[in-house]
């Protein structure tokens, strides 16, 4: 990995390198072909505003990339999970609040509980309605409440695409819909109490439970077959979406 070593105007230098690497499109700033600097050696622009880079081009590693992007610009992120083939699936960052057996432990509580004896309302506040992204939000947060955290903020909803959403504003939504890899990125990335979403045909969800090395992996959902229940799925499960990583 090679250093940028900027040995002048630094104003003027992080004016010119936005320009080439916008700070918020690291999309942009991967496509973009890198310039020869050896050539500025021959420009006439005044020593007071000439850089000395002392650069050596990144492999072609998403990791080395950012490492990069970092460098230039001081921001710290977290490596993607990069598919060149496909679509990026990414999390920049996970939740660290390291709540994965609380959640997991939660959730197995209520496991049974079901709509013919109306024990489902506890998740959904006496409600009648689809109720599998209740369930998660109320284990979550009984999760959290049982280990004295303060919930993550603005976390829960009734809606499996809010629950997404939230995942993705928060920057803790594991795309995995179009990878090449699924079984190594659901492997590797996803833990217990990570929540799962399907969205590739009818919307539900539920709490990862247990992942497997092969990337298969356990749930506990709730109105799965109108109950609280365990469920197991193949990485390669074309209903699952994604994982927000709250774990």
């Amino acid at each position: 990995m090679g250093l940028v070593n900027l040995k002048t105007n630094q104003k003027y230098i992080t004016q010119k390198l936005n320009t080439y690497f916008p700070p918020n499109n690291t999309t942009g700033f991967m496509n973009f072909t890198m310039p020869n600097f050896s050539l500025m050696s021959n420009l006439t622009t005044p020593s007071s505003f000439m850089p000395s880079f002392n650069f050596t081009m990144p492999s072609t590693s998403p990791n080395s990339i950012i490492q990069l992007y970092s460098t230039l610009f001081g921001k710290a992120y977290t490596p993607f999970n990069f598919n060149f083939n496909n679509n990026y699936n990414f999390s920049l960052t996970r939740m660290t609040g390291n709540m994965g057996k609380d959640i997991v432990a939660t959730a197995k509580q209520y496991v049974g509980y079901k709509e013919s004896d109306g024990s489902f309302k506890l998740f959904t506040g006496g409600k009648n309605h689809a109720w599998c992204a209740d369930f998660v939000s109320y284990v979550v947060k009984e999760a959290y409440k049982g280990n004295g955290k303060k919930i993550p903020s603005g976390f829960g909803s009734s809606s499996v695409e809010s629950l997404k959403n939230w995942g993705i504003n928060n920057n803790c939504y594991l795309n995995t819909s179009n990878s090449s890899n699924k079984s190594s990125l659901i492997a590797k990335n996803v833990k217990p109490g990570d929540v799962v979403i399907f969205k590739n045909g009818t919307s539900h969800t539920g709490i990862v439970t247990k992942v497997n090395p092969d990337g298969s992996f356990q749930t506990i959902e709730g109105n799965t077959s109108n109950k609280v229940a365990y469920r197991n799925y193949s990485s390669n499960d074309s209903k699952v979406s994604g994982f927000i990583q709250i774990a």
